[in-house]
C-alpha cells in the first residue's frame, strides 16, 4: 500500500506520512455541534462494531464556523451491510455506491470508503482516462488518498472526539490553500468535474488555488465536454446558488473554463459590440442572486440561464433574414434553437426550459403595457421573473427605464396610481383612427389576383 502512495503522490511526497491525531483540546468540533440525525447514524454505525466518521465539507465547514448544509459519513460497512442496519435506507448511483438514509425531508449520505483497484467491474475509466466506476472498497487509509482536496479529507471521530488528518489538510484550512490530493493532472482527468469543484470552493471559501492545482486546470479543462450535460447542469446550478456567484463567473472565465459550460455566452462576452452588455447584464444578476442568497430569499435557476442566455439570443436574432413573422412569433422560434443549443452542453430540465421561454416572450408586454392585458400579466406565474428580468435589462438598455418604472410603480398597490398609470397607458396605446377602404366597383370576377 505504502509504494502506491509513493507512487502516486511523488509531487507530493510531504503528505505522505503517518496521520496526525488532533485531539479535543486542539479543535473546536464536539457531538453537539453535529445534527442529531448524523449522530443517529454515527452511534448506529459504531455501535454494530464498524468504524463511522464524519468527513468532507460538513468537517470543513464546522472548523470554519460555518453551518454545514449536509453531513456526510464514511465507514468500512458495505452498502448492503448499511441498508440492513436502517429501514430508512436506499442505495443509489451507479458510479459510485452510495447509501441514503432518509429522516423525513432530511438525508444523511453515507459512502463505504474506497481504494485504487485495477480495472474491472468494480473500477472503470472510459479512453480520457476519466473514472466511470469507482467501488472497489477498502479502509480509511485508502479512502483519504481517493478524494479530492486536503481540505475535504478531514475525518471526525465522535467515539474519540480526534480528528485524523492524513494530508495536512488542517494546515491548508489555516492557511486558506485549496490543494489536489495527489498530482493535479491525474486526478482531474480521473473526474474532471473536480476542476469546477476547486473553482467553487475557492469562491465560496475565499482561498486561493495551490499552484500545481490552478496551472493543471488550463491542461485538463477541455475533459468537461466529455462529462455529461446533466452532470454539468447539476454542477452549474452548484456554482452559482452559494452566494458567491459573482466571484464564481470571475474564476470561472480567468480559467477559461465558462466555455464548456456556457460556450454560447462565452462567444457573447468576445463579441465586437455586445462584449460589454453582455457582462454588465450577467454581473448585475449575480450581485442580485448573491444578495437575495445572503438574504435568505429563494432563487430560481432558470432565471440565471434566461441572463446567461440574453445576448446569445440577441445576436441570433441580428443573423436572422428578413422575415413576415409577427416579432413575438419569431423570438420564440429562435429562443428555442438557442436552448436547444445550450442544452448539448447543460441538460436543463423541461421546466427551467418553459420558465426561461417565458421569462424571454413575457419583455414583450410587459413593455406595450396594452391595457386589455395588464390583468392578465400581473396574474402570470411567470411575472414577477419576466419583471425582475426587464428591470435587470433597463440597467444596461436606456430606452426600457419607463417600462421597468412604470410597473415598478403598478406594483405598489395604490389604486389611484394605477388608475393613473392605466389612464395614461389607455391615452398612449389608442389606436389611429383607421381610413376606410374604398369598395371597388368591379365585379369579383373582374379583379386580378397577382401571381406570388
Amino acid at each position: 500500500m505504502l509504494s502506491f502512495i509513493k507512487n502516486f503522490f511523488s509531487k507530493n511526497e510531504s503528505l505522505v506520512r503517518e496521520p496526525q491525531i488532533i485531539p479535543a483540546a486542539l479543535h473546536t468540533l464536539s457531538r453537539d455541534r453535529l445534527s442529531h440525525l448524523c449522530l443517529i447514524v454515527l452511534d448506529t454505525l459504531n455501535a454494530a462494531g464498524f468504524e463511522a466518521y464524519l468527513v468532507g465539507g460538513s468537517v470543513r465547514d464546522l472548523l470554519l464556523g460555518r453551518e454545514p448544509k449536509d453531513f456526510d459519513v464514511a465507514t468500512n460497512a458495505k452498502p448492503e451491510e448499511i441498508r440492513r442496519l436502517f429501514k430508512n435506507c436506499r442505495l443509489i448511483g451507479r458510479r459510485f455506491r452510495l447509501a441514503h438514509i432518509y429522516f423525513k425531508k432530511d438525508i444523511i449520505e453515507v459512502a463505504t470508503f474506497r481504494k485504487e483497484g485495477k480495472e474491472g467491474p468494480h473500477q472503470s475509466k472510459n479512453r480520457e482516462g476519466i473514472l466511470k466506476r469507482d467501488n472497489v472498497y477498502g479502509t480509511l487509509e485508502d479512502d483519504v488518498w481517493r478524494r479530492d482536496f486536503t481540505l475535504n479529507a478531514l475525518y471526525y471521530d465522535v467515539k474519540h472526539n480526534h480528528i485524523i488528518d492524513h494530508t495536512q489538510g488542517l494546515d491548508d484550512l489555516k492557511q486558506g490553500i485549496i490543494r489536489i490530493i495527489g498530482k493535479a493532472d491525474a486526478r482531474y482527468r480521473e473526474d474532471p468535474v473536480r476542476i469546477l469543484r476547486a473553482i467553487r470552493f475557492a469562491a465560496k471559501l475565499g482561498m486561493t488555488l495551490e499552484d500545481h492545482t490552478a496551472q493543471a486546470i488550463a491542461k485538463k479543462r477541455h475533459l468537461l465536454s466529455s462529462i455529461a450535460p446533466s452532470r454539468l447542469a447539476d454542477e452549474s446550478h452548484k456554482l452559482f446558488s452559494q452566494g458567491n456567484a459573482v466571484n464564481t463567473f470571475t474564476l470561472l472565465r480567468h480559467h477559461e473554463v465558462l466555455q464548456y459550460l456556457y460556450p454560447l455566452t462565452e462567444k457573447a462576452l468576445a463579441h465586437p459590440t455586445l462584449h460589454l452588455a453582455t457582462d454588465k447584464f450577467i454581473l448585475s444578476a449575480l450581485k442580485n442572486t448573491d444578495a437575495r442568497i445572503a438574504e435568505n430569499k429563494p432563487i430560481n435557476p432558470a432565471f440565471l440561464v434566461s441572463v446567461f442566455l440574453w445576448y446569445p439570443l440577441q445576436i441570433q436574432l441580428e443573423k436572422e433574414p428578413p422575415s413576415k413573422e409577427y416579432p413575438d412569433i419569431q423570438l420564440e422560434r429562435v429562443a428555442q434553437m438557442v436552448l436547444s443549443k445550450a442544452k448539448k452542453h447543460l441538460a436543463f430540465t423541461q421546466l427551467v426550459t418553459e420558465t426561461v421561454l417565458d421569462i424571454w416572450l413575457l419583455q414583450f408586454n410587459l413593455i406595450e403595457r396594452k391595457k386589455q392585458r395588464i390583468e392578465s400579466l400581473v396574474s402570470h406565474p411567470r411575472f414577477r421573473a419576466a419583471y425582475d428580468f426587464l428591470c435587470l435589462r433597463a440597467l444596461i438598455e436606456d430606452n426600457l427605464g419607463a417600462a421597468a418604472d412604470w410597473w415598478t410603480r403598478w406594483q405598489a398597490d395604490n389604486e389611484e396610481t394605477r388608475h393613473t398609470l392605466m389612464a395614461a397607458t389607455a391615452s398612449a396605446s389608442k389606436p389611429k383612427p383607421r381610413r376606410r377602404r374604398r369598395r371597388s366597383s368591379r365585379k369579383p370576377s373582374e379583379i386580378k389576383i397577382e401571381a406570388e
